[in-house]
């Protein structure tokens, strides 16, 4: 039997480049590692068709690894084809849909990137991404990614993730194992909440990263594989 593809599920409002320190470590040790753009070519809108078109870019097993968004993406890559999914990764993500407040929020941010730009939006939101240790460099970097997104795209990123269904239900039915990952210091989705969903879970187990906020992957590659590695292990016949 060969091992699953991990699929790696990237964050708002960068894309797939911030995998690739963890998607070489994962390849040099073995495993076929794919991180698909989000939204993808077009700007499409919808997780239900966000997840068809990566089903279609993946053969037989394979594990979501999602960060943030990437976790949405992972509970509709469930709905879709739970019998192909071998494990899942949650990094920094949550169950539940966005309260009304939030959903205001990305109308605001919807407004801003339309009559302000992709740097206006990114300065604001750039200040809860982040742990206060975290490298300039690091930072800049993925200021870097973000400013290359377009426009339209992070727009019906927003309105995806706006509209999203609410994944709690799901989480008892979620039969494989689970690996959720969480920054002590991570503002978007707090540990409390990375509790919450292993509590629902039938077969999960929690890490909390210190010194890490909301993009582990980003600021500590390292610490996110050396958990990641042993689980997908685990999943070996």
């Amino acid at each position: 039997m060969s091992r699953p593809t991990v699929l790696l599920l990237h964050a708002m409002p960068l894309d797939e480049r911030m995998w690739e320190p963890v998607r070489e470590e994962l390849e040099h040790a073995g495993y076929d590692a794919v991180a698909p753009p989000l939204p993808g070519p077009e700007p499409l809108r919808g997780l239900d068709t966000w997840a068809r078109r990566v089903l279609g870019l993946v053969e037989g097993a394979f594990v979501p690894v999602g960060s943030s968004m990437g976790g949405y993406l992972g509970f509709e890559l469930w709905r879709q084809a739970r019998e192909r999914v071998a494990a899942l990764a949650l990094i920094g993500s949550r169950a539940g849909p966005d309260s009304p407040e939030q959903r205001a929020a990305r109308d605001d941010s919807v407004r801003v990137l339309r009559e302000q730009g992709v740097e206006a939006f990114w300065e604001g939101m750039a200040p809860n991404l982040f742990s206060a240790a975290t490298d300039e460099a690091i930072v800049e970097e993925a200021r870097r990614i973000a400013l290359e997104q377009p426009v339209e795209g992070l727009v019906a990123t927003l309105e995806t993730l706006r509209d999203r269904p609410d994944s709690r239900p799901l989480l008892p039915e979620i039969d494989v194992p689970v690996l959720v990952l969480v920054g002590e210091e991570d503002a978007v989705t707090p540990p409390a909440e990375a509790r919450a969903m292993v509590e629902q879970l039938p077969d999960a187990r929690l890490l909390r990263i210190a010194g890490a906020g909301h993009l582990l992957a980003v600021e500590q590659p390292g610490e996110l594989l050396d958990a990641l590695l042993p689980f997908l292990r685990e999943m070996e016949p």
